[in-house]
């Protein structure tokens, strides 16, 4: 249990009365708990969702896609391509969005939310609700606590931009000159086991309980603390203590995780993995500091089942190639085989257009190749969901993204994920991030390849069926026929995967 001074007791009290309220009137809670997004109960390395194991697949044009104007046609596009997942950051930094709370007189006031900013939070819920989608909400926007025109110096948190308390009272900035990966903003340094500012967190508890007011009536919600965030551990563990405390008390059962903003998490025990230092140059050079990196590390998730139910290392998908395959891996049977296995999210998948925009040259995102195949990768490496991050960092929900996403629930409709498992020893004569290999073996097989390639499929000798499904257009082949153990060659110089079965006289004819 998390100590709480007695009026955030009350703003407890407020929560559950509310949910309990709209349970018993018929409002917009969701029946039937035991539907909640939770751990597949077939293998917990995936999800279920009313019951049913899910794959999840997204992309969408923004990360606080609640701000968005056209947000039930934006869903309604990714529902058709089999899409069923979203990111929901809880920021208001960008032209046009809404703050959380009112403004009087020139000064917001913390202690009167603004409806029109929690009504469209509602409305994303109970539209993804309403067509199966999940939404990964992050309560903490980190860059909306930083330096820059749309950060620090527009958020009502700040003590200059509301009436709530001081510089003094706060004891926080009124103007920040750094990035986040630089130093904290010590309003991420309020709780009990850091700085103890009970002025601070007292209105922290209060956004995050009007958050929880709502997002607890809907079954459809994974919960993040920030984006990748380079804070101390301390603040993750207080907050995820706290919101599953609230949660528990209303009779839920949550799912938390935390995002790191260290690209590496391996903690370098794979070869060739990169991480944001110094030693990079350019940016990184200037602005990043090693002491941070030390702490803010994605082991902190993975080795905290107490606090983090779920794993997300977004971040690793700014690694690159067959290292990105590899770290993927790592991560997937580390926490496979642990004692407390949990689903792998990645709710953002770099790799945009970036290049195209003249920007950087080589960016630090790859180009859309890259991202393209970081979304089949991680699949293959045994993940339980993939998002595109939002333009021009990643591909959102353009053409491109919409095939891949129908492509990939095209293949995993077909194929039983959860007892599939990556099988890359099962190819030989494979060339560096040439092909991928997912096994239910002696079922089913399937190879996904990044272009052009030929590689040998050892699986048990015998009569197969191949199905080719050509990714960019969504289109599978006709049945092949295939004497195997041999050699799988793609059709053409696009992007394939093919999925091989045992032949059977019912399949052939």
């Amino acid at each position: 249990m998390i100590l709480k001074s007695k009026q955030n007791y009350c703003c407890v009290l407020i929560v559950i009365l509310a949910i309990a309220f709209t349970v018993l009137t018929g409002g917009s809670a969701r029946a039937g708990d035991a539907g909640r997004i939770q751990p597949a109960q077939q293998n917990p390395m995936y999800w279920q969702y009313n019951g049913e194991p899910v794959l999840l697949l997204g992309g969408t044009v923004d990360d606080n896609l609640f701000q968005i104007n056209n947000l039930k046609e934006h869903l309604d596009v990714l529902a058709s391509v089999g899409g069923n997942y979203v990111r929901c950051t809880m920021s208001s930094r960008d032209s046009g969005n809404v703050k959380p709370f009112v403004k009087e007189n020139g000064l917001f006031n913390l202690d009167k939310p603004n409806p029109d900013y929690w009504d469209r939070f509602e409305s994303l819920l109970s539209l993804a609700f309403e067509r199966d989608i999940i939404a990964q909400v992050e309560i903490w926007a980190t860059y909306d606590f930083y330096w820059g025109d749309s950060g620090w110096a527009q958020n009502p948190f700040n003590p200059k931009l509301n009436r709530s308390y001081t510089a003094s009272q706060s004891q926080l900035p009124e103007a920040i000159a750094y990035p986040a990966q630089q130093q904290n903003n010590p309003f991420f340094l309020s709780v009990p086991e850091l700085d103890n500012n009970r002025v601070v967190l007292d209105y922290q508890q209060t956004f995050v309980d009007k958050l929880l007011s709502i997002a607890l009536n809907y079954p459809n919600v994974l919960y993040c603390i920030d984006n990748e965030t380079k804070t101390r551990p301390e603040w993750g563990r207080y907050w995820s203590a706290y919101i599953r405390d609230i949660a528990a008390t209303a009779g839920k059962e949550i799912y938390v995780t935390e995002m790191w903003d260290n690209w590496d998490p391996t903690n370098g025990l794979v070869p060739g993995a990169v991480n944001q230092h110094p030693d990079l140059g350019g940016w990184y050079a200037e602005y990043t500091n090693p002491e941070m990196s030390e702490w803010a590390k994605p082991s902190n998730t993975i080795n905290d089942p107490e606090s983090y139910s779920f794993i997300d290392i977004s971040n690793n998908n700014a690694q690159r190639g067959e290292v990105h395959y590899n770290t993927a891996l790592f991560v997937r049977n580390y926490v496979q085989f642990s004692k407390h296995p949990r689903p792998v999210n990645n709710v953002k998948i770099y790799g945009g257009m970036m290049n195209t925009l003249g920007q950087d040259g080589e960016y630090w995102t790859g180009f859309h190749k890259d991202g393209e195949e970081r979304f089949w990768r991680n699949i293959f490496a045994g993940h339980a969901s993939v998002r595109f991050h939002r333009p021009p960092y990643g591909l959102g929900l353009n053409h491109v993204a919409r095939h891949h996403i129908q492509s990939m629930r095209m293949l995993t409709d077909e194929l039983d994920v959860l007892n599939s498992e990556p099988a890359n020893p099962l190819l030989t004569n494979r060339e560096e991030n040439e092909a991928y290999c997912l096994a239910n073996k002696g079922v089913e097989y399937a190879v996904y390849f990044t272009g052009r390639g030929s590689v040998e499929l050892n699986v048990p000798a015998g009569d197969y069926e191949l199905k080719w499904l050509q990714i960019r257009t969504s289109q599978w082949s006709d049945v092949q026929p295939a004497k195997l153990p041999g050699v799988l060659e793609t059709p053409s110089d696009d992007q394939w995967v093919v999925l091989i079965r045992p032949a059977t006289e019912k399949r052939l004819k």
